[in-house]
């Protein structure tokens, strides 16, 4: 339809931010590409044989699957939506499934936003490990969605365990990461421990499985994200009451597109600076001193302070839907001209593919995770990440040429279909059986590393510290603290 366009490609091979995750002090073993095979690499040889006898069908699935999945916080975050899936997923398919979370506060492993259920919901408090709350030696496998956890499961699980990289501030060496403010710091330099030891690796997308093959020298096998696309499809605009409008001086419309008024939807987090918001409320601004707009937004909670003078300044009118329920989410995804999505980076980018599913017309930027599903001119117009005026043009053209925007929507919708609940849940299947079927040299491989995976634990349970201590922890084995961080 549309030529791809050379600037979208990313300035600096597969990180955002510059050419290396590496520095000193960056928690990373001395001189370790350069040292004989570690651990972590047979570890990689391992699993990813098992994956491949899967794949060929030398290895056959003989019974059911006891999973345990360590969820990293309650916060709704697409990490967190992705994992709640894998869950009724994998409960659907006959396995049986443990949720656990570690909290002082929570009363239930799941979140409550979601109405999925575990197999069996348990809570480790603080003191706690998962083997103090459920039998340990009935589990076959860990799935953990953030690192923090990593060299814990290690130390106190026998069974074979696998962290997924959904993607992070730290995987992406965004400058946040050398905060010492709640101990950003320390938590960089403890994912780059946790790169080095025994763990399985899953990655979410193709950028995702770059990184960690160009910065830590690791072989992840994919497992992409999903979309229900009998809840996310093409419907009317959704006529549920928005919680607050963010209404501009200069700005009188209704709460409804008058005829003439084009509707733009935006989705995500204004606390995350990575999601961009500013670059967005710029291209709005401008597409709309040419071409009235009716914008609605669709976010966690109210925008921050850092964006109010720009929307102050910016003439728009912004309907805010602030943390809507779930079961309302897709309605509100319904009917729009225009998605717009403008990440600096992303590991996945799940409200793009929700969008698509809905049916609607995607402008967004060419923020890694995304190109995974995304193309230029065939189902999304790109930009690259900050260029306003190539989102301008993108979003300008998407709103005034029909025939663009109903070959995107038409496009769209065909490339979420391609993304079944059914065929992840099947490569997931096939992942967590290969590493069943690898189970004891998993295990084998950890006593080497065991003095690593000791230090590793303790300096995870400072670096998750509300404290912020600044002392390097003795080598031990401490408690992972519950994370004090928003994992995206």
């Amino acid at each position: 339809m549309l030529k791809a366009q050379q600037a979208c490609e990313l300035r600096h091979g597969v990180l955002p931010y510059g050419d290396t995750l590496h520095g000193p002090d960056c928690g990373c073993p001395e001189n370790w590409s350069s040292k004989s095979i570690r651990a972590a690499d047979l570890a990689d040889a391992s699993f990813h044989q098992a994956f491949r006898r899967f794949q060929q069908g030398s290895l056959t699935p003989c019974r059911h699957l006891t999973i345990a999945y360590m969820l990293p916080h309650h916060n709704v975050t697409g990490g967190m939506k992705c994992l709640v899936e894998h869950i009724k997923l994998l409960v659907s398919r006959g396995h049986k499934v443990i949720a656990a979370h570690r909290s002082d506060t929570a009363d239930t492993a799941m979140p409550p936003w979601t109405t999925v259920q575990a197999s069996v919901d348990v809570v480790c408090r603080l003191h706690q490990r998962l083997g103090d709350v459920y039998p340990a030696s009935e589990i076959d496998v860990v799935v953990v969605g953030i690192f923090h956890q990593v060299a814990e499961l290690l130390v106190g699980i026998a069974a074979p365990v696998l962290y997924w990289e959904q993607g992070h501030e730290w995987l992406f060496g965004d400058p946040v990461r050398f905060q010492v403010q709640h101990n950003y710091k320390k938590q960089d330099q403890l994912f780059h421990m946790v790169m080095h030891l025994p763990v399985a690796l899953a990655a979410v997308s193709g950028a995702v499985q770059s990184i960690l093959s160009q910065e830590f020298g690791r072989a992840s096998t994919l497992i992409p994200n999903c979309v229900d696309c009998e809840r996310f499809r093409p419907g009317p605009l959704s006529s549920h009451p928005y919680t607050a409008v963010l209404t501009a001086p200069v700005c009188q419309q209704g709460s409804q597109p008058k005829p003439g008024v084009r509707s733009v939807l935006l989705v995500g987090n204004p606390a995350l600076q990575l999601k961009g918001f500013d670059v967005a409320i710029a291209v709005l601004a401008a597409v709309n001193q040419v071409l009235p707009l009716h914008i609605t937004w669709v976010c966690q909670n109210q925008p921050t302070a850092a964006l109010l003078p720009a929307l102050l300044a910016s003439g728009l009118r912004i309907h805010l839907h602030v943390d809507p329920p779930q079961e309302v989410l897709p309605e509100l995804y319904c009917g729009h001209d225009a998605f717009l999505f403008s990440s600096r980076y992303e590991a996945w980018g799940m409200p793009v593919l929700e969008a698509m599913a809905a049916g609607l017309a995607v402008v967004a930027t060419a923020c890694l995770g995304v190109d995974t599903f995304a193309r230029h001119g065939m189902n999304a117009l790109l930009a690259p990440p900050q260029d306003v005026m190539g989102l301008v043009r993108n979003l300008y053209l998407v709103l005034t040429d029909e025939q663009v925007r109903l070959q995107l929507q038409l496009n769209a919708r065909q490339t979420a279909e391609q993304f079944t609940p059914v065929a992840i849940a099947e490569r997931l299947e096939g992942v967590l059986y290969s590493l069943t079927s690898c189970s004891k040299e998993l295990l084998l491989l950890r006593q080497p590393a065991l003095a690593d995976l000791q230090f590793t634990c303790a300096w995870a349970s400072q670096a998750c510290s509300k404290s912020g201590a600044a002392k390097l922890p003795k080598q031990g084995q401490e408690e992972i603290k519950e994370e004090n961080h928003d994992h995206k």
